[in-house]
């Protein structure tokens, strides 16, 4: 099973700006600059971890799956190397082993790095990952962390001091960054997102596992499964498939989806696993939320869910969806009845399927995702051809030919794999949304 370490060049953005993917769906590689002679960088705000290590203060975000950790610790590998031949030192701490505030003291702030800087001229560099897993334990982790370091403020060694925490996306701390802020410097603290992986990352995966790149490439856009193989968790998923069946011709385009999106749904981290610290619902019961979201957030054309208060979203009530207003009701997974609560709501958003759209807005990691689980949601609550119609299709008042709606054409597509009596419909009154589809 595929299950390597490959030597990507991974990318950041700022959770602010924005990030294209290429015409086939992958990153657009932030490092060309030029095409057949003409300027070309659709990706100009993208940054390597190297061209932001001189801000003093970083948290690092990605959801679950888009390989974080992973690029947290090649930094700190690289950063340990640089350090050979100086007296600079590295504080690195795993905080998924920290379990109370005197335990975080100890490790950390009286840690024999942490007490040779005070007493030092060098400067200290402090790796602090899972930031999310200590959450689990120390609820006020943000506040203890930002006033032990308060402790410093005032004297030089504070500018000695470079700090990298990787977090979660959607359980970052509202206090944490104004926080450290004011400890640091507003322009010595920044926030940067792991983006996805481009196609030549996807190209040294396949070759890593002994795959004909050409051949697994071809069938993924064919597929159109780029969305799933732009995320590392999901690569390992069509790679393993692929070693399997030397193909993915063993499972229809949709099965791969659900499939694909369901390990989106599963938690990645194995040290969360084996604690037991998983969350109250199976993967099943997340699938099942997820596709209530996507169906809210495709049919009442909201681009994000507030995951604050509602004076958080007013101002951006007709494009946000609140947590509260998707709480309504029961779903069944596992052939089991379960109520639709705030806390399953917020366990779905901190998954691989979302990411951030900005200061207390998750969003859908791509929008494909939302397509197909908006499909799938309508399919496992037995949509007929008449509620279809009246869901799908413009009134006669607004399209005298009576065409399905242009934002619905792909989660139409999607329902058309699912379900053959709403083919047969689109082939009858809409047939070029099927020939246009992606799918």
């Amino acid at each position: 099973m595929s299950n390597q370490i490959y030597n990507w060049q991974r990318f950041w953005c700022s959770p602010s700006d924005r990030f294209y993917l290429d015409y086939d769906g992958y990153l657009s590689d932030p490092e060309v600059q030029s095409v057949k002679g003409y300027n070309y960088n659709p990706n100009p705000k993208l940054v390597t971890f190297r061209e932001i290590s001189g801000i003093p203060c970083l948290i690092l975000l990605g959801e679950p799956g888009i390989g974080k950790t992973q690029a947290m610790k090649e930094e700190e590998e690289k950063v340990t190397a640089e350090l050979n031949n100086t007296d600079d030192q590295i504080l690195s701490l795993d905080l998924r082993s920290v379990l109370t505030k005197d335990e975080l003291t100890q490790k950390l702030f009286k840690s024999e790095e942490f007490t040779r800087w005070q007493s030092g001229r060098h400067r200290l560099h402090i790796f602090l990952d899972s930031f999310d897993e200590c959450l689990l334990e120390i609820n006020k982790l943000a506040v203890i962390l930002v006033d032990a370091i308060k402790n410093y403020k005032e004297h030089v060694k504070l500018k000695r001091l470079t700090l990298r925490i990787a977090c979660r996306t959607a359980v970052l701390p509202s206090v944490l960054e104004p926080g450290l802020k004011k400890l640091f410097g507003e322009d010595s603290l920044k926030i940067y997102q792991l983006v996805p992986l481009r196609r030549q990352d996807v190209v040294k995966a396949a070759e890593a596992n002994g795959i004909d790149p050409d051949a697994f490439l071809e069938e993924v856009s064919r597929k159109n499964l780029v969305p799933l193989a732009i995320k590392p968790i999901t690569l390992n998923f069509l790679l393993n498939n692929w070693l399997r069946y030397q193909s993915l011709e063993n499972k229809s385009i949709d099965e791969l989806y659900r499939e694909g999106c369901r390990c989106l749904c599963e938690e990645s981290n194995s040290s969360r696993r084996d604690s037991g610290a998983i969350g109250d619902f199976n993967r099943n019961q997340r699938l099942i939320i997820a596709a209530r979201i996507a169906a809210v957030t495709i049919f009442a054309n909201r681009v994000a869910v507030c995951n604050g208060t509602y004076a958080d979203c007013a101002r951006s009530k007709d494009e946000l969806v609140l947590i509260e207003n998707l709480c309504i009701g029961e779903e069944v997974a596992n052939s089991k009845n379960f109520d639709i609560s705030e806390p399953a709501i917020k366990e779905v958003l901190d998954t691989g399927l979302f990411s951030s759209r900005g200061e207390k807005r998750i969003g859908w990691s791509h929008q494909t995702y939302a397509e197909f689980l908006a499909a799938w949601y309508l399919k496992k609550h037995h949509v007929s051809v008449s509620l279809f119609q009246s869901l799908f299709y413009l009134s006669k008042d607004e399209d005298p030919e009576h065409k399905l709606v242009p934002q619905f054409h792909e989660t139409a597509a999607w329902l058309a794999t699912m379900i053959p009596e709403i083919r047969q419909e689109i082939l009858t009154t809409d047939p070029d949304v099927l020939l246009h589809s992606d799918i």
